[in-house]
């Protein structure tokens, strides 16, 4: 390896390892060999990820993706102490390995000692990876026929209870079972609620904090007689509960979900905190909007369309700033106004105008055609989809023709491995066919009826969860600081997803005329051409 190469530390830590896989441990071995006189390496980066299951892809771990997708010309080297703290999947590897390749990059294995530069390594590297596969599919198999009877009656196994659930004895305590925990549903419910609303988890957990409401860890304590900690809610706390497997009680192993021998997921309580179409819901609900093209990535929070509307001249996002205000004669301070201006013009671009207004002339606005053009609607929404499984997908299939190639290859005719293997392939197979169904059904999302209109929910949220409302549903604003009078400003706003709700609703439902696309102007007869170009 050629010396003074730059190093990227990956360091992994699964909730059910031991000391001997400690991230000290792993730190410590890297360490030293990237310090090694033949080497006199530099230590650039920690990607460190705990209770982060080695199932999970490279590209999708909290640390590792975003080094990999987002910093990659800030290292030379990926190293690790041992190829499972990399993955503990074969198809993870290789994709790593070519990912590796196609960026002139090295992998180094500490513990293994392999050599990626060379082809005789890459081809070691590929055949342990698969011996490891095989190796931890064998482990899971066993471990699971060994509480197969406790999962088919719903026996809870043992540690802590999730959250929001308590653990319940039956049967004379001859057994255990999950149950909701009432002391603490309303907070759950409560959640639940808000998120539907359209609230931010940041919103929910200052007003959590606000109250005093206790944490989950925290409540478990008081329940044991100890003194709670005061733990604060955080909105990571709350996204990271929202998409738990365990909020529609699905019983997990080494972060997949363990399936029954119809390929469903294994739910554990025997009534879950949500229903699985509930929960691809509220998953759906937290996660980010996608930012437009060119927004800025800090919007203020006094302002309801930074990062939503957009020059009508050049179509450049708008950024928001306050005005420094003026003293009078008798020395009182006059606050200044805040204003929306092109990020365009005010970069030095070639917006040939640029747009600057005051922000509170295109709130009232925005707030008054919202209310006016579809206050009075039914409000409905898509069904909840949950996140895509194409890539499982094709890792389940990938997995099931290797297991049976091994099968073929005789790999399994020890005495006792077949029924192993036949118990694999099954629950392969149902994986597969459940991954299948998922992801047709996600093609197709259905829309639902909320109960309300949308002037209701508009009405019921502040100017944070507003702006949140105008970006999921992809409501675009274009404004002009001259109109076709050219004495006023020129605004128009496309209601985006509403509208094709609308129409989607419409084709659904015999008598039902499809409607033109919603858009609503001010002061804009000659440039409302434009805005319709753009919202294409």
């Amino acid at each position: 390896m050629t010396p003074g190469l730059r190093y990227l530390a990956c360091l992994r830590l699964s909730a059910d390892s031991d000391g001997s896989t400690s991230i000290e441990w792993q730190r410590g071995v890297i360490r030293h060999y990237v310090a090694a006189p033949h080497l006199s390496g530099i230590l650039v980066g920690e990607a460190e990820d705990t209770d982060v299951s080695g199932s999970i892809s490279p590209f999708k771990r909290p640390r590792l993706g975003r080094w990999l997708t987002s910093r990659a010309d800030e290292f030379d080297v990926i190293i690790a102490a041992k190829m499972d703290r990399l993955t503990r999947r074969s198809m993870h590897f290789n994709e790593l390995l070519e990912w590796a390749q196609q960026n002139g990059k090295y992998i180094v294995c500490v513990e293994e000692g392999f050599d990626l530069s060379t082809p005789q390594g890459k081809m070691m590297a590929r055949m342990t990876a698969v011996f490891a596969e095989a190796e931890w599919d064998t482990i899971q198999a066993r471990i699971l026929n060994g509480v197969q009877s406790r999962l088919e009656n719903r026996s809870w196994l043992t540690g802590a209870p999730p959250t929001g659930y308590r653990i319940k004895a039956v049967e004379g305590g001859k057994r255990k079972v999950l149950e909701i925990d009432q002391d603490f549903h309303p907070h759950v419910e409560e959640i639940f609620s808000r998120v539907r609303e359209g609230q931010s988890t940041h919103r929910i957990a200052r007003d959590f904090n606000g109250r005093g409401v206790l944490t989950w860890g925290d409540h478990l304590r008081t329940l044991k007689g100890e003194e709670a900690k005061g733990t604060q809610w955080q909105s990571t706390i709350i996204n990271k509960f929202i998409r738990s497997s365990w909020v529609p009680g699905i019983y997990a192993y080494k972060g997949e979900a363990v399936l029954d021998d119809q390929g469903e997921p294994v739910i554990l309580p025997e009534k879950p905190l949500a229903s699985m179409d509930e929960w691809a819901d509220l998953v759906d609900r937290i996660k980010p909007a996608p930012k437009p093209v060119g927004a800025e990535i800090r919007t203020g929070a006094k302002s309801l369309l930074a990062g939503i509307a957009r020059c009508g001249e050049c179509d450049a996002p708008v950024t928001s700033l306050l005005g420094s205000g003026h003293t009078r004669k008798d020395n009182t301070k006059v606050p200044g106004h805040r204003y929306y201006r092109c990020s365009n013009k005010f970069k030095g671009g070639d917006c040939s105008t640029g747009l600057y207004v005051r922000a509170d002339v295109l709130d009232a606005w925005v707030d008054q055609q919202i209310r006016e053009s579809v206050g009075t609607w039914e409000m409905y929404e898509r069904a909840g989809t949950g996140p895509s499984q194409a890539r499982e997908l094709q890792e389940a299939k990938a997995r099931l023709d290797n297991l049976e190639a091994m099968y073929i290859a005789g790999e399994y005719d020890g005495e006792g491995q077949e029924e192993s293997y036949m118990r694999m392939h099954k629950g392969l197979s149902a994986k597969v066919a459940l991954l299948a169904k998922q992801e047709a059904d996600r093609a197709n999302p259905a829309l639902k009826a909320t109960g309300k209109k949308y002037g209701e929910v508009w009405e019921s949220k502040d100017q944070e969860d507003r702006r949140e409302f105008l970006r999921t549903y992809g409501v675009k604003v274009w404004a002009w600081d001259k109109g076709t009078d050219e004495k006023d400003k020129g605004m128009v706003m496309d209601l985006g997803d509403i509208q094709t709700m609308a129409n989607e609703l419409a084709l659904s439902r015999p008598g039902k005329k499809k409607m033109t696309r919603l858009v609503v102007s001010h002061n804009t007869d000659k440039q409302l051409w434009k805005a319709l170009e753009y919202a294409r």
